[in-house]
């Protein structure tokens, strides 16, 4: 408060200092002229009146000359112009008015409306992630410029690795999409589109991403991504021996220090103890048997085998292609009532397990077995 205070006294004193030439009404302001001139022409209009007196001009004649060098001795001469006496009077009451009240009416605004009693903070920028503030500026003007020009495909190029780096999968494979579409393929449309599929469906190798990878494996046979996720597209097939040989494949042409290697004999070795599950199929000898049963014996035989199938899921419901083939077994054999509980078994069994439970849907969608 006493800050303000003084603020207003020095601005009343800057006012008075300001404005005293006009409240002081007497004061001159000069215009200066040659002084040497006006002594000349004032010289000048002595000796025209001695030649008057003298006889020497006449009259009539001179009454112009003096004019003339009257006229040149007002133009050459100082000028006081003072203030009229009736304006300074009414001016300066009028100014130190303005003076006093300024200073007081600003002070009285700001003691309304202002917070003289706050106490002051030190200045505290806001703090932006560059990072974020760049993402959302560049998905902001992308985002702008597609809905304006959908077959930008710069642009879906531009933006589908932004939505990557934020995890927006399924964005990002929609942006890959896009791009694929309009330009074509290219290794790097191919391998985004693939990987942001992928996890955009929590792992599960679903067919559009399966046939990015067939592309970039004819396009690039020894890269790493294309060969394990379609080992692993298998390995959900249920068809593990499949999976296995490429795992295995895999292995035998890597260098020993490829970064890769461990997960890859991770998902070999979980491949092999699940096929340790499952027993074998028929024997030969067991084949030619069952070709020369009757079709009373055959159809037991397969209903035997069948169901030391389900009793065998039933004690160990882990193992995914036995379910399959339980499934399968029961639609060919037009018993769709035990298809469909084989199937609400199985995920139950496997529930939790989100790559066989997709499984399961494929295969549901493919023997049109209906919950």
């Amino acid at each position: 408060m006493l800050l303000w205070s003084m603020f207003a006294v020095l601005t009343t004193a800057v006012l008075m200092v300001v404005l005293r030439p006009v409240m002081g009404g007497g004061a001159r302001v000069p215009e200066y002229g040659p002084a040497a001139d006006v002594a000349v022409y004032t010289d000048q209009l002595a000796d025209l009146e001695h030649q008057v007196a003298r006889g020497q001009l006449d009259p009539s004649e001179s009454a112009a000359l003096r004019h003339e060098i009257s006229r040149r001795i007002l133009r050459a001469s100082p000028i006081a112009a003072p203030l009229p006496t009736s304006d300074a009077a009414t001016a300066k009451p009028l100014v130190a008015a303005a003076a006093l009240l300024v200073p007081v009416l600003c002070l009285g605004i700001y003691l309304s409306l202002g917070s003289p009693g706050v106490a002051s903070r030190p200045f505290q920028p806001e703090v932006v992630s560059p990072a974020t503030a760049s993402a959302a500026e560049l998905i902001a003007k992308v985002e702008a410029r597609l809905a304006a020009n959908p077959d930008d495909a710069r642009g879906w190029d531009v933006i589908a690795p932004v939505y990557f780096r934020l995890e927006r999968y399924a964005e990002a494979a929609d942006a890959y999409g896009h791009a694929l579409r309009i330009s074509g393929d290219t290794t790097q449309r191919l391998a985004g589109f693939a990987e942001a599929t992928v996890l955009a469906n929590d792992g599960i190798v679903a067919e559009p991403a399966r046939r990015a990878y067939q592309k970039l494996r004819v396009a690039n046979p020894e890269r790493f991504e294309p060969r394990f996720w379609l080992a692993f597209a298998l390995e959900q097939d249920g068809k593990r021996d499949a999976a296995a040989s490429e795992y295995r494949s895999m292995l035998a042409s890597a260098p020993p220090d490829v970064q890769w290697r461990s997960m890859v004999e991770q998902r070999l070795a979980a491949v092999s103890k699940s096929a340790a599950l499952t027993p074998p199929g028929p024997s030969q000898a067991e084949v030619t048997a069952a070709a020369a049963m009757s079709e009373a014996e055959r159809s037991a035989m397969i209903d035997s085998m069948v169901e030391g199938l389900a009793t065998r899921l039933r004690a160990n419901g882990q193992d995914l292609e036995g379910w399959q083939r339980l499934i399968q077994a029961y639609v060919t054999l037009k018993k769709s009532d035990r298809a469909r509980a084989a199937l609400a078994d199985a995920r139950q069994a496997l529930l939790g397990n989100v790559s066989a439970l997709s499984a399961l849907d494929d295969l549901a969608r493919r023997l049109a077995v209906t919950p």
